[in-house]
C-alpha cells in the first residue's frame, strides 16, 4: 500500500514539474521586464526636481536702505522688479556744457514830456494849501497845471497803458495811465472829444485828447491839471519831468 501511495506522488510530481518550471520562468520573465521598465521611468523625486520652477529673491528697496525684514519674495517665471536707483547729478546735469547765465532785467531809459509845450500856471503845493480863486478857500494844489487853449491837443507824459478814462464833477475828464516802475499820471481837464480809449498803449507824446474845462479850477485860463504818484504816493510832476530844482540834472 504504502509503495502505491509513493508511487502515485511520484507520478504527480513528474507530471506537474513542467508547469512548475513555466511559472518560474513567467516570475522571472515578470522580474526581468519589471526592472527594465523601472530604469525607463524616472522616479517622482527627479522629476519634480527638473520641472520644479526656480524661484529667485529680489528685494525692493530704496537706494542706500538696508534689506529690511519686509523684503519681497518674488517668482521670476511670473514677473521681476528691478532694482531702482536715482541717477547721479552728473547724469541729471551735463557739466560739461556751458553755464547758464544769470537772467538780467535790461534797464530802459523812459523820457517824459510835457502835456502842453506852454508854461505852467500853478505849482505843486507840497502838501501846503494855497488859495483857490474859483472855490474861495484854501487847499492844496496835489499837481502841476500846464497852460493852454481850449481844443489843443494834449499828449501822454511817457509811454505807458491806459488804465482809465473817467468824469468828474470837479476835476472832468481824467486819463490814468501806468508808466510802469510804479509810476502813474493822471490828467483831467480834457474835454469830451478825442479822448483815447482805457486799455490803449500809448507811446511819447501820444495825443490823448484835448484842452477842455476843469470845473473846480474854471475862474483860470484853459489849463490841464497833471499828478502824478510813484508806487502810490503823491510826487511833484516836475521831478518827474526833470524840470524841478530838485531833479538830479542829467
Amino acid at each position: 500500500m504504502l509503495d502505491d501511495n509513493k508511487k502515485s506522488f511520484r507520478k504527480m510530481l513528474k507530471s506537474n514539474v513542467f508547469y512548475v518550471a513555466l511559472g518560474l520562468c513567467l516570475l522571472a520573465a515578470g522580474v526581468v521586464g519589471f526592472s527594465a521598465a523601472d530604469s525607463k521611468v524616472p522616479s517622482a523625486t527627479t522629476d519634480s526636481t527638473t520641472k520644479a520652477k526656480e524661484s529667485v529673491t529680489y528685494y525692493v528697496r530704496m537706494p542706500d536702505d538696508e534689506p529690511t525684514a519686509d523684503e519681497i519674495e518674488i517668482n521670476i517665471d511670473e514677473f521681476t522688479v528691478p532694482y531702482t536707483q536715482e541717477p547721479s547729478t552728473e547724469q541729471v546735469f551735463d557739466n560739461s556744457a556751458e553755464p547758464l547765465q544769470e537772467s538780467t532785467t535790461e534797464s530802459r531809459e523812459v523820457l517824459f514830456y510835457t502835456p502842453l509845450s506852454n508854461g505852467i500856471a500853478a505849482d505843486y503845493s507840497m502838501g501846503y494849501p494855497v488859495f483857490s480863486q474859483t472855490m474861495k478857500d484854501y487847499r492844496t494844489h496835489n499837481g502841476v497845471d500846464f497852460m493852454g487853449v481850449k481844443g489843443e491837443s494834449v499828449r501822454t507824459v511817457a509811454e505807458g497803458t491806459v488804465v482809465s478814462v473817467s468824469k468828474d464833477e470837479l476835476w472832468g475828464n481824467t486819463v490814468t495811465i501806468d508808466h510802469g516802475n510804479g509810476i502813474v499820471s493822471s490828467i483831467s481837464g480834457l474835454a469830451d472829444e478825442a479822448l483815447i480809449s482805457e486799455g490803449s498803449s500809448v507811446y511819447s507824446e501820444t495825443v490823448i485828447g484835448v484842452v477842455g474845462d476843469i470845473p473846480v479850477e474854471k475862474e483860470e485860463p484853459a489849463h490841464v491839471h497833471l499828478e502824478m504818484r510813484v508806487n502810490g504816493a503823491l510826487t511833484d510832476p516836475l521831478e518827474i519831468l526833470g524840470l524841478s530844482e530838485n531833479s538830479a540834472e542829467g
